[in-house]
């Protein structure tokens, strides 16, 4: 098994290939709802206030870090049963799409599908499917 990410006793995973931290749960799995761009941002705002992970710097992913999870080899099931391709070390249950904190001249909001790959500007106001999986920057 490919040994990019590994689980920290603090409960949060870290990617050595990218040098970033992520949290093993989406917002869909912590909350039991979909997240519109706004409350993915308050979401965020929660996990800090709380220090999940005995942090308080976590963001929305950029497009390269969210890009970067999805890998065609991996498999976890997602909330519907069905595969999203990303490291089994994340749990399982999740939600498919997940935001970015990429934003265009549109003002919508890049999301990226964990299923296939396939990245997606959506209205901040979509909501079905959409949660927040959150990331930090590991410090030197």
């Amino acid at each position: 098994m490919n040994d990019r990410f590994r689980e920290n006793p603090d409960g949060i995973l870290t990617d050595n290939e990218n040098q970033i931290e992520w949290l093993p749960k989406d917002s869909y799995l912590d909350l039991g709802s979909w997240r519109n761009w706004q409350a993915a941002n308050a979401y965020k705002m929660l996990m800090n206030s709380v220090y999940a992970g005995g942090h308080s710097n976590w963001r929305l992913p950029t497009e390269a870090e969210a890009l970067g999870l999805y890998d065609p080899e991996m498999k976890l099931m997602d909330h519907k049963g069905k595969d999203v391709h990303i490291h089994p070390s994340f749990a399982p249950g999740c939600g498919y799409k997940i935001w970015t904190s990429e934003v265009n001249e549109a003002d919508e909001v890049l999301t990226v599908n964990l299923r296939n790959g396939k990245t997606e500007y959506v209205s901040k106001d979509k909501e079905e499917f959409q949660s927040a999986r959150l990331v930090r920057s590991i410090s030197s």
